[in-house]
């Protein structure tokens, strides 16, 4: 068969055009067919040591009411919200640092060098709690001196006793860390180790409860009048924007109600 001469290359050439084009529209069909801002979707990275009923176990059918929200505000923005369990200390050094996004229940001592949205997260009331047979009564940071006392490590209670706390040499202060520390310290103050346990009301009762046990064991020896916790945000860019987006959340969640529904789950009223 005979060829005609420049015929094969000039029909490539025209296939190759028409390949490229083919392509090209098959690329910007694809990119038609993405959901709006799929490619802008951030993540939002929350630490916090488990704090219930405001935070815990990130896969739990309640995972803190503190949890709820934050997906419930977060999410329907676009905003994947990456919960995980953290030792306190760390959680707040690595906001601090920026390497997370967000920690949860930081009081205003806590939350120093971290944004602080305007809306809090809760109002939770410090308690020292003693066996129920204990008849030791908190007068002052004084009497304090005469019980072995046990806190977690990290944590702010109220200034007054921090400052006890960071000036006492007694070698009676017993301080909890890692994974669990208050079940830890619990387990401490049922075995007679430690005469006193420093923790948030709600906290103390609702991890007696998960522990087995009966809060009617124990007696409040002292409870100091609440303080407003937040969510605390990174001081970046992004950390200022889940401020924003937490803040109008947060009021359009008591507006509907839905944030009455979520606290009514975990036996608590709202805060304001």
């Amino acid at each position: 068969m005979r060829k005609v001469h420049g015929f094969f290359p000039r029909t490539i050439l025209n296939m190759n055009k028409t390949l490229r084009l083919v392509v090209s529209l098959l690329c910007a069909f694809a990119l038609w067919l993405a959901p709006a801002g799929a490619a802008e979707e951030s993540v939002l990275r929350i630490r916090a040591d488990a704090w219930m009923p405001f935070n815990g176990e990130p896969s739990a059918e309640r995972p803190g009411y503190v949890v709820e929200l934050a997906r419930l505000i977060f999410e329907p923005a676009g905003v994947k919200v990456d919960y995980q369990l953290m030792p306190w200390k760390d959680a707040l050094a690595s906001a601090r640092k920026a390497e997370v996004d967000a920690v949860i229940g930081a009081n205003p001592t806590e939350a120093e060098g971290l944004l602080r949205p305007k809306q809090s997260a809760g109002m939770p009331r410090v308690a020292l709690f003693v066996k129920k047979d204990n008849p030791w009564k908190y007068e002052n940071l004084q009497s304090l001196n005469a019980v072995r006392l046990g806190v977690i490590s990290g944590y702010s209670y109220w200034d007054s006793f921090d400052a006890f706390l960071k000036s006492n040499r007694s070698g009676k202060v017993v301080y909890f860390q890692g994974d669990t520390p208050l079940t830890d310290g619990i387990a401490q103050l049922n075995k007679g180790k430690i005469d006193v346990m420093a923790e948030t009301l709600a906290v103390f009762i609702w991890t007696v409860r998960s522990e087995g046990g009966s809060p009617a064991d124990y007696r409040v020896a002292y409870l100091q009048a609440g303080e407003a916790i937040y969510m605390a945000f990174a001081k970046t860019a992004a950390g200022e924007k889940y401020a924003r987006i937490f803040d109008e959340g947060l009021v359009r969640l008591r507006k509907s109600g839905e944030l009455t529904t979520i606290l009514k789950r975990y036996g608590l009223p709202d805060w304001e």
